[in-house]
């Protein structure tokens, strides 16, 4: 009986602590795809909500432009960034820019730029609509 034990080498021990160590590679790997994943999901959140901070200031201007009651077509521009306040929007904000030109009719283009965010985690979209009245 003595003599079994002395020929074995222990090759156990050493496919328990390679495997051991492709497993935990193996973790740290899908650990680190994970949280690319999950800041590619935010900033992707952020640029959604952006583009309709930016949207919504285009239709804004736009719907202001064209209602019946303005009679005299103004078009205007944002000083300074509107907040937007609505539960979606939170910390949004967004700048129109309007320009108007006539050649035989007249075009409007409206230029929104929304931001959401802000540093690091923020994102910029921009919105142009060109309308003939």
């Amino acid at each position: 009986m003595k003599n079994t034990y002395k020929n074995q080498a222990g090759l156990g021990l050493v496919s328990a602590i390679f495997v051991i160590v492709v497993l935990a590679m193996l973790v740290v790997g899908m650990s680190s795809i994970m949280t690319a994943s999950q800041t590619y999901r935010s900033q992707e959140v952020l640029a959604v909500r952006a583009l309709s901070a930016a949207q919504t200031g285009s239709e804004l201007h736009l719907s202001n432009l064209l209602h019946p009651e303005n009679a005299p077509l103004e078009c205007t521009t944002d000083a300074t960034p509107v907040v937007l306040t609505t539960p979606g929007l939170l910390d949004c904000s967004y700048q129109a820019n309007c320009e108007s030109v006539t050649i035989t009719d007249t075009y409007v283009t409206i230029e929104s730029v929304g931001r959401c965010g802000s540093g690091v985690d923020s994102a910029t979209r921009i919105v142009k609509v060109r309308v003939a009245l």
